[in-house]
């Protein structure tokens, strides 16, 4: 979810997620990310954990990138404001569906076997001659 999306402030997406704020700042974030080391400046960044990784170990490196704020499930010794949830994966999702909801432009989406990429490269060449057009990669 690292493309950009209408700035959200900290605040919101507290409300928004039920969430703790470690702080009164209202920081606005204009992008999310999970991944410290290509975290645009202005982003949320988004601590999630696996087997072999704990995001909470990067919230100072997301800092360092520029984060606005990080989205934790569990207290960081950092200055940068954070929200504080009880699962961060879930509530990466209720994010996206939120940006997903106030997404007003046309939406194309390609199901089935055989030829989906084709088709979607032919469709956003067309599309872009029209204007702005977002396409995924590959």
């Amino acid at each position: 979810m690292s493309d950009r999306f209408s700035p959200l402030g900290l605040r919101e997406a507290a409300r928004l997620l039920a969430a703790e704020e470690s702080s009164g700042a209202d920081a606005i974030f204009t992008t999310v990310d999970t991944d410290s080391r290509r975290l645009p400046a202005g982003a949320l960044f988004v601590a999630l954990s696996g087997p072999n990784f704990d995001g909470h170990d990067f919230v100072a490196a997301a800092r360092r990138r520029g984060a606005q704020a990080a989205l934790v499930s569990r207290w960081v010794a950092d200055p940068l404001p954070q929200l504080r949830v009880t699962d961060t994966r879930l509530a990466l999702g209720r994010l996206a569906a939120s940006w997903r909801a106030r997404f007003t432009g046309p939406l194309i989406a390609l199901t089935g076997s055989n030829g989906k990429t084709t088709l979607k490269e032919m469709l956003a060449a067309i599309l872009r001659r029209r204007g702005s057009t977002l396409a995924t990669e590959g």
